[in-house]
């Protein structure tokens, strides 16, 4: 750790003013006015020490990060520390500092956090810090689930009570299901060792019932393992109610508008409603706006949509092409059949016939825009989607919820994506 410390310190120190300088220049331009300035030059030296403490206290200089994603959280974390604790040392001595200007702080959080981010990632990336431990139970395939460079230990689903050994692991993936007896033992260690659990497609279908077959449905190990501590789902609902409220009333004059188009430009309603599969198989109504002819699917039954499909109106293309015509599940958000990320919601018939979409996707609530959405074309294959939902599932929390919903934004200007 003393090499990293040595290397990454003093040059987080510099980017850190180098951060600054940035933000002033962000703020005013070259001519930066002395007044504002004048305090910077006289304690920097206390806000470099309070920002690289607040760092330290987050673990950005610890030896190893199981993914740049960790690296980022924590990055995010420091910075945000550092930047309140500066604000109040600079509010205790403001009769000397008054002049300090308070934005340059908002603006030094957000370009610090490239900088930072950026050159510490690259440095663990060369030195082969950003690397998994994970601890397989079973002989099952994982290359769904493991996402970059890892380590990796495999035992048997019998020697569950060997895993005590290894306390150094950053995530348990289950191939095979252990005895009932292990499970205990299994959850026990999981919370001992604040270790993630990961099951694996395989398992997912044998814990996970059809409950759209018609069989009867309980509470699943699956739909458990998923969920996070009751605060962060809490706080993630919280995002769903609050962002969708806030984008319904902005974009109200848009959304009238588009109405008012479709309805000029072909026949049929302005809506389109269909059965859709959501958490634990419920069935719900979705909302969007019509993009395609009347009654479309009368002759040919349900087929999904191609890139150039002829039966999608030209305002249509543009709705789609944009995800303007997605608007209308905010509702459905609302309602709390959906939420703002997560898995894309598929209809029952599709649901039956590709097993593969089943499975551990119907273990949260389907979403507005996910991981597919944002890294990838609107064409999907199946096998395509449940890569990505499973990568977002067994990770989700609110900040990379915030994460995806900030990759959306740019992706429905460029028109690109589904």
């Amino acid at each position: 750790m003393k090499i990293f410390l040595r290397l990454l310190i003093p040059i987080n120190a510099i980017l850190i003013n180098a951060g600054f300088l940035i933000s002033f220049w962000i703020r005013y331009g070259f001519a930066v006015p002395q007044r504002s300035f004048a305090p910077y030059r006289k304690i920097y030296i206390f806000l470099t020490l309070i920002y690289i403490l607040s760092l330290l206290i987050c673990g950005i200089y610890k030896k190893r990060f199981k993914t740049s994603f960790d690296l980022f959280k924590r990055t995010a974390a420091g910075l945000l520390l550092g930047t309140l604790l500066s604000f109040v040392f600079v509010y205790i001595f403001r009769e000397k500092w008054l002049t300090f200007p308070t934005s340059i702080f908002a603006i030094a959080f957000f370009v610090n956090l490239i900088l930072i981010f950026k050159f510490n990632q690259f440095i663990l990336k060369r030195f082969g810090r950003i690397r998994q431990k994970i601890l397989v139970i079973g002989n099952g395939a994982t290359e769904d689930i493991i996402v970059g460079k890892a380590d990796i230990i495999r035992i048997n689903a019998e020697d569950v009570q060997n895993i005590a050994q290894h306390t150094d692991i950053d995530e348990i993936i289950v191939c095979d299901i252990p005895k009932e007896n292990n499970m205990g033992f299994l959850a026990y260690l999981v919370q001992k060792l604040k270790t993630d659990i990961i099951f694996s497609p395989a398992c997912y279908v044998k814990l996970l019932p059809e409950k759209i077959n018609g069989d009867s449905f309980s509470h699943t190990l699956a739909t458990f393992i998923t969920r996070k501590r009751d605060a962060e789902e809490a706080a993630m609902r919280a995002l769903d109610i609050a962002a969708s409220i806030i984008i319904l009333i902005l974009a109200f004059p848009m959304l009238a508008a588009v109405a008012l188009l479709i309805k000029l430009t072909s026949k049929g309603p302005v809506l389109y409603k269909q059965i859709r599969v959501g958490k634990d198989g419920e069935l719900f109504t979705l909302y969007k706006f019509r993009t395609m002819i009347h009654d479309a699917e009368k002759e040919l039954g349900p087929v999904l949509a191609q890139e150039n499909d002829p039966r999608i109106t030209k305002i249509g293309k543009f709705l789609r092409a944009t995800r303007i015509d997605e608007f209308p599940q905010l509702f459905n958000v609302l309602k709390g059949e959906m939420s703002l990320v997560g898995p894309r919601p598929e209809r029952p018939y599709f649901v039956k016939r590709h097993k593969v979409l089943m499975e551990m996707r119907l273990a949260v609530r389907p979403g507005l825009t996910g991981l597919a959405q944002v890294r990838n074309s609107y064409d999907l294959t199946p096998k395509h989607k449940i890569k990505y939902d499973y990568l977002y599932i067994q990770r989700r929390s609110l900040l990379l919820n915030l994460y995806i919903l900030a990759q959306t934004i740019p992706v429905m200007f460029r028109k690109m994506g589904r």
